[in-house]
């Protein structure tokens, strides 16, 4: 990075944003620490090193009037302030008003120039805070564990503009909610025609958790999001138009191993095999020992229009992937997923 320049996005909430330069002139005007999940913004503590955590406005406010621009935050020549300021850049951004997301994992840039962009989880962090909820919140206007899909255009679609326009392209969580019925999306691919290929990255003791019935634990309290991702069964990747009367919609195109998380997802560039990588199957239990070691699992599931019913699950504990023997160890390994007719994957059509 020792030409040009970084910049850090601001998102309004009325789909708007702009870019803001992380230089030493730039101004501090951080957010105040209310709009975020968890009520916490972290901006570099000075004179002392290190960050601390702002709990309440005034921290903000103060921090404002304190320092006025980010040469302030920090000491040397013009040139070591602007590396300490890349060095520091993460903190150096919120100093500067830049937006607090909801954990970035992946950005892809389609042919006619948009960026989309994952989101995995808007679940705040004591340690590192949460996302701004003017922009990254659920269906209630909360917190939200499932994850968004952006598409963000720059004005003009002139990469060197200083402004853009945002918008969802997809949203995570169940169809009941407004969701495209899946959780934590991870890695993108897009083909030659700008559609999105994703995969998503649940933790792995979340995934087929059972659910009780009414979605109460013990004590009578609703199961937090995080405990309702036992819903969405195992990481897989999906298939996502971004143009027509399904854009936005999820469909699933292939269901990962047991215990994985599935990734790097890559086309050919006749886009006829489509590589993806399985991490880690088998992560929590292991090798599946026998066919008999599956559980049955009741999960409480929900239609698009909201009625519960509750599903009965076989569980296999553990994994043999890739291997189709009894108590093979299960191994990582990268696919290659082709069509039957030797035809590109990607000419399919949506009926």
């Amino acid at each position: 990075m020792q030409d040009g320049m970084l910049y850090a996005a601001k998102f309004n909430p009325d789909g708007t944003g702009r870019w803001i330069a992380l230089k030493a002139d730039t101004p501090i005007n951080p957010d105040l620490p209310s709009v975020h999940a968890g009520g916490m913004i972290t901006l570099p503590k000075r004179p002392d090193g290190g960050i601390f955590q702002a709990q309440k406005d005034e921290d903000a406010i103060a921090f404002k009037k304190q320092f006025k621009t980010l040469g302030d935050l920090y000491t040397g020549n013009a040139q070591e302030k602007q590396g300490a300021i890349l060095i520091d850049a993460h903190f150096a951004a919120n100093a500067a008003g830049a937006t607090c997301t909801a954990r970035p994992e992946d950005t892809k840039i389609a042919p006619a120039g948009e960026l989309f962009i994952t989101f995995t989880s808007g679940s705040p962090s004591s340690i590192d805070g949460g996302p701004d909820l003017r922009v990254f919140k659920g269906p209630d206007g909360k917190a939200y564990e499932y994850g968004w899909i952006m598409r963000l255009v720059e004005d003009g679609n002139n990469p060197a503009a200083m402004t853009f326009r945002w918008k969802m392209l997809a949203l995570g969580g169940e169809p009941a909610d407004g969701g495209a019925g899946f959780a934590n999306p991870d890695n993108l691919l897009l083909d030659k025609a700008g559609n999105v290929w994703m995969v998503n990255d649940m933790s792995s003791d979340k995934l087929n958790m059972a659910v009780p019935k009414g979605r109460l634990d013990q004590e009578g309290k609703p199961i937090t999001q995080s405990n309702l991702r036992g819903v969405f069964g195992n990481n897989a990747i999906w298939f996502i138009p971004t143009s027509g009367p399904n854009a936005g919609n999820a469909y699933l195109f292939g269901y990962g191993p047991m215990e994985c998380e599935t990734t790097g997802p890559f086309f050919t560039a006749d886009e006829q095999t489509l590589f993806l990588s399985v991490q880690h199957p088998g992560e929590l239990n292991g090798v599946r020992k026998d066919v008999g070691s599956d559980e049955d699992r009741k999960i409480s599931m929900r239609t698009p229009d909201g009625q519960e019913f509750m599903q009965i699950r076989r569980v296999p504990i553990g994994s043999n992937w890739p291997n189709k023997t009894i108590n093979a160890p299960p191994k990582p390994a990268v696919v290659a997923i082709r069509r039957q007719d030797a035809q590109p994957i990607t000419t399919a059509k949506l009926s």
